[in-house]
């Protein structure tokens, strides 16, 4: 099939060599909203046909293909100088606007106070020994004053989650916390679709770029089973328990990961039963869905004392990202 698709792309291409699809827009920061010169925006259609662009100093990039592809969800990849790699989908049509927002890279902005040398006596000579007496100007975060976080996110990837308004929007999303995140608090992914799977177990996050990697390598499954996926997130959660701690889980699909009225009982119970033992549950779901979905969703949050959200725009996915990180006072 993909050698097919091949086939058919090349002669389109020598048929419509001038009339392709258009594609246009900007990219900006996400945090300062200013636009990013020199961001490299690409989109590979099939295997061997990529087309990319260099945003200007407005931010804004502009590709022409060699012809026409069938309207649909293809792979896009952003990078620029100084800024996280992002990777997704985009939905392109003949002529579209998509503008990207993209996230910096955090600075190192410790700065250490002056340097006291003091000369000690040793192995009868005067040697310098050098020591660092105090820090100051540390880099403040959003999360002073907040519980030691334990979060374990439990991810829908199953094939309903192949939308640019949602797993892109996930990542990037996901990608924004963890780049807030202290130290001192810890990460761990799981997936699910037929199977449920860890791919990332608990880790500090001062491993951030090993965090980065495992998000950006999420892929799509078929099928999803949420009710399994719990019990093993659950497990998750207890093993690394934080005493005084946020100990949450996140579930993130687009609302469709059971099978019937019996699976949502049983999720509730298991619910409640975490809930015992201090670990709390809040659901986001990326892109639309029915009102008969988010009653059955807000039931299982209240019964976890989480949060529910529906999440269409990365500006209200980082906020929400953020309340979870924040869920507990010191």
């Amino acid at each position: 099939m993909k050698q097919l698709y091949t086939v058919l792309f090349c002669l389109i291409s020598i048929i419509s060599f001038s009339d392709g699809m258009h594609i246009s827009g900007v990219v900006k920061d996400i945090d300062t909203k200013k636009p990013v010169d020199g961001a490299v925006v690409s989109i590979k259609f099939y295997s061997g046909f990529e087309y990319s662009d260099t945003t200007d100093s407005s931010g804004y990039f502009d590709i022409v293909t060699t012809a026409i592809v069938p309207e649909g969800d293809y792979s896009i990849l952003l990078t620029a100088k100084k800024y996280w790699s992002t990777a997704g989908f985009v939905h392109v049509t003949k002529e579209c606007s998509r503008n990207f927002f993209i996230k910096a890279k955090a600075e190192d902005t410790t700065k250490l106070a002056a340097v006291k040398t003091i000369e000690t006596p040793l192995s009868n000579k005067k040697d310098s020994v050098t020591l660092i007496v105090g820090v100051k100007d540390l880099p403040k975060t959003e999360l002073d004053g907040y519980a030691t976080n334990n979060l374990v996110f439990l991810i829908d990837i199953s094939s309903s989650m192949n939308s640019p308004e949602k797993m892109p929007l996930l990542k990037e999303s996901m990608k924004y916390l963890v780049s807030e995140l202290r130290e001192t608090d810890r990460v761990a992914i799981l997936t699910f679709s037929k199977y449920v799977k860890e791919v990332l177990p608990s880790t500090a996050a001062a491993n951030k770029n090993s965090i980065y990697k495992i998000i950006e390598e999420l892929t799509f499954g078929s099928t999803s089973q949420g009710g399994a996926a719990l019990e093993v997130a659950y497990k998750a959660a207890s093993e690394n328990f934080v005493q005084k701690g946020n100990n949450r889980i996140v579930l993130a699909s687009d609302g469709v990961f059971t099978s019937g009225e019996s699976d949502y009982k049983k999720m509730q119970q298991l619910i409640e039963s975490g809930l015992d033992k201090n670990i709390s549950l809040s659901i986001f779901c990326f892109g639309k869905n029915t009102e008969y979905v988010k009653i059955k969703l807000k039931k299982l949050t209240s019964a976890g004392n989480g949060n529910f959200a529906t999440i269409t725009t990365i500006e209200e996915a980082k906020q929400r990202m953020m309340e979870e990180a924040k869920a507990v006072k010191e």
